[in-house]
């Protein structure tokens, strides 16, 4: 049985606080809920099911809003939210960061997204239609925290950069935490 909430819980807003101001109208607040919401959801997390446990003013309308939102930067806030969780990581004993690059693909079937790829990456490779993208991997001990991605683009496309590109621009970003000492950057041979 799921409780509705009619506010959020104080440790949710003072955790957002520190988020970077890029928010037009009630587009941060709408965020925690969004992420409160997928946090404690039982069930099937769609928008419309998560709009109903939360107050009136908050609605599966909104929450769509947010998401099609194109002036906020999700790379800012992906960077923002991996910034807050590796500070409250333990630290490895030998300070140490590995950043491991890895470029992926994500395989859709709809032909109508304008970032949609098909062909191959090599002749040795299978034929594939889909997303690519590349992501930006911070490792130590056990843990393992993306902190940078990208979409890459078709080749068609005036804004097309190659992984490597990609893949430079997001470890020129990474601000690594205070307690590593030596950054190792590495990446998947592909």
């Amino acid at each position: 049985m799921m409780i509705l909430f009619t506010y959020l819980p104080a440790f949710v807003t003072t955790h957002f606080q520190g988020m970077p101001g890029v928010w037009k109208s009630h587009h941060r607040l709408t965020l925690c809920w969004l992420i409160f919401m997928q946090a404690i959801h039982p069930g099937r997390n769609t928008l419309q099911e998560m709009a109903r446990w939360t107050p009136g003013a908050i609605t599966a309308w909104r929450f769509s809003r947010l998401l099609k939102a194109t002036y906020w930067n999700v790379h800012l806030i992906v960077a923002w939210m991996a910034q807050d969780l590796i500070a409250t990581l333990p630290p490895p004993r030998n300070r140490l960061l590995y950043l491991i690059g890895d470029g992926s693909q994500a395989d859709k079937r709809g032909a109508k997204n304008p970032v949609a790829q098909k062909g191959r990456k090599s002749k040795y490779h299978p034929w594939f239609f889909g997303i690519r993208f590349v992501l930006l991997i911070a490792a130590w001990d056990g843990d393992r925290i993306p902190v940078g991605f990208r979409i890459m683009l078709p080749k068609r496309h005036a804004g097309y950069q190659n992984e490597k590109a990609l893949f430079r621009e997001m470890v020129s970003e990474f601000t690594p935490p205070s307690w590593a000492t030596l950054v190792i950057v590495s990446g998947d041979a592909a």
